[in-house]
């Protein structure tokens, strides 16, 4: 990893399906003060809809995965939380970003000296009527 701030996601192989079907679905529920876990009407609802028939731990899986990801958005609120995503800032390789930073500026002198040689040649061939 660059550590630049990579997403640690883990791998869900056979069961991939699954976040597509939590993503269709919609993720959490709405409620009076925010977002719920999806309710087992909902999902029954969604199968009859999308034409899916859930295993009862697929039905289970799908709804533990609303409840954790409202969690997860609970906790994140909190300052000290560290971000789901990378390394700690703290933790970042300060020579891989001054590198990245460094050829970024180099790329932009390039690219802005090349327009000045470029418009200098454009207004020395130029006919100025008035000379």
């Amino acid at each position: 990893m660059a550590l630049g701030g990579e997403p640690l996601l883990p791998e869900v192989g056979e069961v991939s399906y699954l976040l597509r079907y939590w993503q269709d679905i919609g993720l959490v529920g709405s409620g009076a003060m925010g977002p719920v876990r999806l309710s087992a009407l909902e999902l029954m609802a969604w199968q009859q809809g999308s034409c899916v028939t859930l295993a009862p731990w697929e039905f289970a899986v799908l709804r533990e995965m609303s409840a954790q990801y409202i969690n997860s958005l609970h906790e994140a609120s909190k300052p000290e939380c560290p971000a789901p995503y990378g390394e700690p800032l703290h933790q970042l390789d300060r020579d891989v970003i001054q590198k990245k930073v460094v050829s970024q500026f180099k790329a932009f002198m390039l690219a802005q000296s090349g327009q000045s040689i470029q418009s200098t040649a454009n207004s020395s061939t130029e006919i100025h009527p008035c000379k």
